[in-house]
Parts: structure tokens; C-alpha cells; sequence
């Protein structure tokens, strides 16, 4: 017969580790209560076990969320509170997308490392206060969380730097006169085709007017297109057969830098051709 007792003046955490205790493997144990005190006294050591797997659990429930706010604000001090807010809620998403089979996997790691530190705990004591040892014996567990902290940080940034981009390139398109003022795009395999508004192709002009500004050996197609439609900056861009189209991000910033003046075409002769 083993007792363990948990120690924890939130009140929430304490009912919701009660509850879940009960439900689970109440038919099993005696429980005892006290103001912040619950006491689990044990028959076995499998018994012993889930009571450790469900504290486990609770610590990733109640407390993750908040250990992550709190290593943001220390680890990343100088993001302002709306790029803190974002990480944040990047961060939550990669620990809480059930959908993903990596996000099961890592949230099954911290739960047996929880586990872990829990029994090797419990080894020189039967009480554990769970702020404290979550603070002070979790450090492994919170080094986890930096690691998933530091992933958000760099999607962060990487579409921080996007939307700065897409920023100058509509600025770009602002200032400039229409060379013309509708242009066609058909996709065909690696590469594109560029018509003007006469449906008079013009690849071959923009390809050269592209060369003559870049210093690259090896032009790539969608810098191509990006660069010339900037050049045109026309009033209305038509594109055809996007399915071809393979690199989702270029339509994305397409769409992003010209917003309502991109139309999908796919039913016309440019379409069948």
C-alpha cells in the first residue's frame, strides 16, 4: 500500500485532477481530500502508475499553455505583445493539432518524461507540491517547450519577412504607369506563357527585359513571372490552366500583390489551347 499526495492551491486544478482521477481509476484506490491536498492511497504499483500517467496528463492540460507564455515573455523579451501573441498561438497549434501524427508523437514524449520525473520524485518523497516541481524538476520538459517556442519563432519571422516582401512589391505596383492593361497567363509544363491584352505573347520580351536586370546564371521561372508582372504592373491579370501551376505560393503572392485584380480563367480558346 503506497499514498501520494498532491499539493496545489488552484482550485480549478485541484477538482479537475479529483475528477479525472475518479473517473478513471476510482474503483482502485482511496482518495482523501483536504483544502489543497488530494491523497491517493494505492494497492500496486500499476495502480501507482496511472495515478502518475493522470497527474502527468493534467500538467500538460492545465500548465502548458502557460509555461509556453511565460518562456516567450522571458526567452523572446524584445517581440512586442502582438508578436508575442502570435508566436504564442503559433506554438499552442503545433502542440495541439490533433490531426498530426508528429503532434501525437512529441505530446506522448512530454507525457513519459512528466511521467518519469514523476516517479523518480516519488522515490525520495510521497508528497509533491505541483507548482513547485513543476518549476524546479520539470527543466528537461520546459527545455522541450523552448524547442517548440523556438520553431514558432522562425515561422514567425519567415512570415513576417513574406509579408514585408509582398509589402514593397504592391508598393512597387503602386507607383509604377501599366505597360499594359491586361495580361494573360497560361502554365504549361516548367514554365509559363505571358500575353498582352491582344493575346500577343510577350514571354520572350519579358525573359530578356528579366536577364538584362539580373545577375543570375540560372534564371527560375516563377522569379520570372513575378519580376515581369511587377514590371507590367497591369490593371488585370487572367490566369489559365492553373492547375499547372505546382508552386502554390506563387498564385499565393500573386493574389497577395494584386489582390482583386487576379481572375482565374477556365473556359476560353487561351484555356484550351
Amino acid at each position: 500500500m503506497e499514498q501520494i499526495s498532491i499539493i496545489t492551491d488552484t482550485k480549478g486544478i485541484h477538482e479537475k485532477l479529483l475528477k479525472k482521477i475518479s473517473i478513471e481509476i476510482g474503483n482502485e484506490i482511496t482518495v482523501e481530500t483536504e483544502t489543497n491536498e488530494l491523497s491517493f492511497i494505492s494497492e500496486n504499483d500499476n495502480t501507482k502508475n496511472k495515478i502518475v500517467d493522470t497527474v502527468s496528463n493534467i500538467i500538460i492540460e492545465e500548465y502548458e499553455s502557460k509555461l509556453l507564455s511565460k518562456l516567450i515573455n522571458h526567452n523572446y523579451c524584445y517581440f512586442n505583445t502582438p508578436e508575442k501573441r502570435d508566436i504564442f498561438k503559433k506554438a499552442v497549434n503545433y502542440i495541439k493539432d490533433d490531426s498530426s501524427f508528429i503532434t501525437r508523437l512529441l505530446w506522448k514524449r512530454r507525457s513519459e518524461l512528466i511521467s518519469e520525473k514523476l516517479n523518480e520524485y516519488l522515490q525520495t518523497t510521497n508528497q509533491i507540491v505541483l507548482d513547485g516541481f513543476i518549476n524546479f524538476r520539470l527543466q528537461e520538459y520546459q527545455s522541450e517547450l523552448e524547442e517548440i517556442i523556438d520553431r514558432a519563432v522562425d515561422d514567425f519571422l519567415v512570415e513576417k519577412e513574406y509579408k514585408e516582401f509582398i509589402k514593397l512589391l504592391k508598393y512597387f505596383v503602386t507607383i509604377q504607369k501599366p505597360k499594359h492593361d491586361v495580361i494573360h497567363i497560361i502554365a504549361k509544363k516548367n514554365r509559363y506563357h505571358i500575353y498582352d491584352e491582344q493575346k500577343n505573347e510577350i514571354t520572350g520580351k519579358c525573359s530578356k527585359e528579366f536577364m538584362s536586370d539580373s545577375e543570375e546564371e540560372v534564371i527560375n521561372t516563377d522569379d520570372l513571372l513575378i519580376s515581369s508582372l511587377i514590371s507590367i504592373s497591369p490593371r488585370k491579370i487572367y490566369i489559365h490552366k492553373k492547375d499547372n501551376i505546382k508552386n502554390i505560393e506563387l498564385l499565393t503572392t500573386i493574389n497577395s500583390v494584386f489582390s482583386k485584380n487576379v481572375i482565374i480563367c477556365s473556359n476560353c480558346e487561351l484555356c484550351e489551347d
